[in-house]
């Protein structure tokens, strides 16, 4: 069997959770010697890019069987290989080229959705930076395809509101990478102050409510410090008690590093739809204290493994019961950790295998 996986690849080590999954597949099939294919494209934004390159280059990574293509060289190569299944790992605009010309090609068609579009673009913005396109492509890749793969149950839920999906889909999660679980992690003492995460990504045109989460903070009673990746912002915090540190996105291993120390990873209630940063955080035995708009609750059971919070309970309730001792947290620690035994890629890569051997 013959696969095709087409997207955004990525460059350097610092990435986007789409990218960290493809390449997580990627490799993953490879080590199980799958005959697998990763094509991408000349994207705006690569040191590489330029008109010509965008029609007519292509450029191979040998040891990796990764391609970089232009538009003429992807035609040829799908023409010249025959692949039986092509996968899109993550949406992007240059495959509207698969849809114009899907009929030439034979293999069956999955796509995997990371979010909706609706809620990731502003509203009224549709012209700015040509973001139609997104939702043209959208709306094509579900027609176009024989399997759609959501990584939870709330995004199937977003995306099944809104179009017709008929019975060709399938819940994937995403996984944490195995470089995050250390047999020898223990959970840090909270002595003088509570240290949060707060993942604010590398895409500064979503917003992952930065400010409301704040504001749910203004009523933590403990000396707290809030770790916010991302790029630094003017933020307007009522809370004395809660110290608020930028930190700038790193690569993995400086990523673990960091994460060593840490108490709790915070979601604030905006729209996640599954957080691959999060099941990271829970392999290396940090807790999750997450809002019920957030598709890993599939895999928190509160309490036992992790916290929920909602309206009715709010995270600075939440946290001060925690500092008032209420829960055994080293306890709670390591069942978050056991998260790798079912988020792991040797498992999802297994289920995307049964997808690709049986989508019709």
């Amino acid at each position: 069997m013959k696969i095709a996986l087409i997207g955004r690849y990525g460059e350097g080590e610092i990435l986007s959770g789409p990218e960290r999954v493809a390449r997580e597949l990627f490799d993953e099939l490879k080590i199980k010697n799958v005959e697998v294919t990763f094509i991408e494209y000349f994207f705006s934004d690569y040191k590489d890019s330029s008109f010509v390159n965008k029609l007519l280059k292509k450029k191979h990574f040998n040891s990796q069987n990764l391609y970089r293509l232009g538009i003429i060289p992807i035609v040829i190569k799908f023409k010249k290989n025959e692949f039986d299944v092509i996968h899109f790992v993550n949406s992007q605009r240059f495959e509207l080229l698969f849809v114009f010309l899907k009929y030439l090609f034979r293999g069956k068609i999955v796509t995997t959705f990371h979010g909706l579009m609706s809620d990731e673009i502003p509203e009224g913005q549709l012209l700015k930076n040509r973001y139609f396109l997104d939702f043209w492509i959208e709306r094509l890749l579900i027609k176009i395809s024989d399997e759609l793969i959501f990584p939870s149950e709330l995004l199937y839920d977003k995306f099944h509101n809104k179009y017709t999906l008929r019975n060709k889909f399938k819940i994937i999660p995403n996984a944490a990478s195995s470089i995050f679980f250390d047999k020898r992690f223990t959970f840090p003492e909270i002595q003088d102050e509570i240290k949060m995460v707060f993942y604010n990504g590398i895409e500064s045109s979503i917003n992952r409510g930065l400010d409301d989460l704040l504001i749910q903070l203004e009523g933590v009673k403990f000396p707290s410090s809030l770790f916010v990746i991302g790029d630094a912002k003017i933020i307007n915090s009522m809370n004395q008690n809660v110290k608020v540190n930028f930190v700038s996105p790193m690569n993995q291993k400086d990523l673990i590093n960091f994460l060593r120390d840490k108490h709790f990873i915070v979601k604030s209630k905006t729209l996640d739809t599954f957080s691959l940063f999060v099941a990271e955080c829970m392999t290396i035995g940090i807790i999750p204290i997450v809002h019920k708009n957030t598709g890993i609750i599939d895999y928190i059971e509160s309490e036992i493994n992790g916290f929920i919070y909602s309206e009715e309970k709010r995270l600075s309730e939440l946290l001060n019961q925690i500092t008032d001792n209420k829960y055994n947290l080293e306890y709670i620690s390591n069942n978050a950790r056991r998260i790798i035994d079912k988020l792991n890629w040797n498992e999802i890569a297994l289920k995307y295998l049964n997808i690709y051997q049986t989508v019709r």
